[in-house]
């Protein structure tokens, strides 16, 4: 369904996204305790935490190394002023393999002209990250039921598959305590135009698109294993209605066939925090397979790659009867953040899902719409932003 969204919810309050990590995410300015902070914003997770000083710093098989090998920016004192939360941790591992562990405690936290006083946050003591020497942690906008706290104070025997210290977050408090309307939008914008785009908070954002949205349900489906996720509201997941790819002999769809329209059963997660699209491997291949070149696998890197110059088929996403094309400058990631120097080639944005990898609509669909996360009515509004 097409809606023409002529007006914003009561308070918009907007913050820049600035372009992180070599392009490959996000940050925004936060104020955490007095002090101000750039943050990874991340909408496939929930907690926010900083890297505290003296913190550990390790590589991915637990051996310490030097603290600036995870490439923290500015580090936060390791004291809460409003008190550290006695017998309680915090404990994360992200889907690129990533993990940090330490406490739980309260500080006033601002976003945007909205603070949330005595939020419970995380300062992490002990990490395995790889920074840019710029973000000094990260800020997660998903449901509270990806929370990452748990109770006792040694990290080593928590049970990471159902978090038993589940907390209300930062934009859930807002939302709670009516500092702000009960949604947020995105406008990504390419690192190369100059700009990151636009967080609002509680409306819309305020840079110049087509405000003709669609709009799709938001699902509860079980994506890792957890408990709480299985029955609540966790990431943001919607479920496209198929795929357009230019060249291709089939059509994808799911296997279930509705009498009006079919529908797929690829459900997917739409995450800031992640660079690329992952989709099911049979799409992902035919769309690598029709570029000019086709794309190579790289077995040593488990990722597509191609020729630099290499030109993608057109491809789009297909919500709710609305065909979102890609733009090629992210279906084929050039520049430094796609490079790889060690095959000569450029990483594709597609990608093939499983693994342990949910399909997910990270910065590559993200940059070509503007995303309106709407948890009260619980659902997703998206209008396109392909060309700017």
């Amino acid at each position: 369904m097409e809606i023409a969204l002529l007006a914003a919810a009561r308070s918009s309050h907007t913050t820049a996204l600035l372009p992180c990590e070599e392009d490959s995410g996000y940050a925004i300015d936060i104020n955490f305790g007095g002090k101000t902070f750039e943050v990874v914003f991340d909408t496939g997770s929930s907690d926010l935490w900083l890297a505290e000083q003296g913190f550990k710093c390790v590589n991915v098989n637990m051996t310490s190394v030097p603290a600036a090998n995870c490439a923290f920016g500015p580090l936060a004192p390791p004291t809460f002023q409003d008190g550290k939360i006695p017998n309680e941790n915090f404990n994360i591992t992200y889907g690129d393999g990533e993990f940090l562990t330490g406490f739980m405690g309260y500080e006033n936290v601002e976003v945007a002209g909205i603070t949330v006083d005595k939020q419970e946050v995380a300062l992490v003591n002990y990490a395995y990250w790889e920074g840019d020497n710029i973000t000094s942690g990260l800020m997660g906008f998903a449901y509270p039921t990806l929370t990452s706290a748990y109770k006792g104070t040694n990290p080593a025997v928590d049970n990471t598959n159902t978090t038993d210290a589940l907390y209300t977050n930062w934009v859930f408090n807002a939302i709670d305590q009516g500092l702000i309307s009960p949604m947020f939008s995105v406008a990504m914008e390419r690192g190369s135009n100059g700009g990151g785009g636009q967080l609002a908070l509680g409306g819309l954002p305020s840079i110049s698109y087509n405000k003709t949205f669609t709009s799709t349900p938001l699902h509860i489906v079980e994506l890792i294993p957890d408990a709480n996720a299985a029955k609540n509201y966790s990431f943001y997941t919607i479920l496209p209605e198929g795929y357009v790819l230019e060249g291709a002999v089939e059509s994808f769809w799911g296997p279930q066939e509705i009498e009006v329209e079919r529908k797929t059963d690829y459900y997917a997660i739409v995450d800031s925090g992640t660079t690329l699209m992952y989709l099911p491997p049979h799409i992902a291949e035919e769309v690598n397979a029709l570029f000019d070149p086709p794309s190579v696998w790289i077995e040593d890197e488990g990722v597509y790659e191609n020729d630099c110059n290499a030109t993608p088929p057109k491809f789009a996403v297909r919500i709710n009867g609305t065909d979102f094309y890609i733009n090629p400058q992210d279906i084929l990631i050039t520049g430094e953040e796609g490079y790889d120097p060690s095959t000569g080639g450029c990483l594709v944005g597609i990608q093939p899902s499983g693994d342990g990898i949910p399909n997910i609509y990270g910065d590559t669909f993200m940059k070509n719409v503007v995303a309106v996360f709407d948890i009260g009515a619980s659902e997703m509004r998206f209008a396109p932003h392909e060309y700017y």
